[in-house]
């Protein structure tokens, strides 16, 4: 009985502190129930997602023209730190602030698309879905937010080699 008087008064400060109006009718608050009876609480919200200080920004594609690739250069991750963590954030927007998305490993291939104050917009395949081909070599009519079949987000231009573009 004392165990579950503990667990009626838990629960009737969790209540309380939730914004829950007691009554005087309430057994939990008043502690009048019986040994067999059932007391129903109310479910407790789960905690809300994180909050980003930056808003995602989409990382867009098609700025060299209807002529050319949608994005003009290929590069690849480098100058990691082996005895760091080893992997380079992608971030949702230009910003070590905004959301992590992935993680890339030295040696990692990306497109290189849009550039925003040492950080850059690329396009990359997915981990373990080799040969898949991200549409960024073939033409755009304009300038859009990409949306194919592969992964997109932005890293820090230090840890980015130019190999082609």
């Amino acid at each position: 009985m004392r165990l579950f008087t503990a667990s009626a008064c838990a629960m009737t400060v969790l209540l309380a502190a939730c914004g829950a109006p007691a009554s005087e009718e309430d057994p939990i608050e008043t502690g009048e129930f019986g040994e067999d009876e059932v007391v129903e609480t109310a479910a407790i919200a789960p905690p809300e997602e994180p909050v980003f200080g930056v808003d995602a920004r989409p990382v867009r594609v098609g700025f060299d023209g209807p002529e050319f690739d949608a994005c003009g250069s290929y590069g690849e991750i480098t100058g990691l730190n082996p005895d760091g963590d080893n992997f380079l954030s992608v971030r949702a927007a230009p910003s070590s602030d905004a959301e992590e998305l992935d993680r890339l490993t030295t040696g990692t291939g990306v497109s290189l698309c849009e550039e925003a104050d040492g950080w850059i917009g690329i396009v990359y395949e997915a981990s373990g879905a080799s040969g898949t081909s991200c549409g960024t070599g073939s033409p755009v009519s304009e300038v859009r937010a990409y949306d194919g079949p592969c992964r997109s987000g932005w890293v820090s231009q230090r840890f980015v080699e130019l190999i082609a573009g």
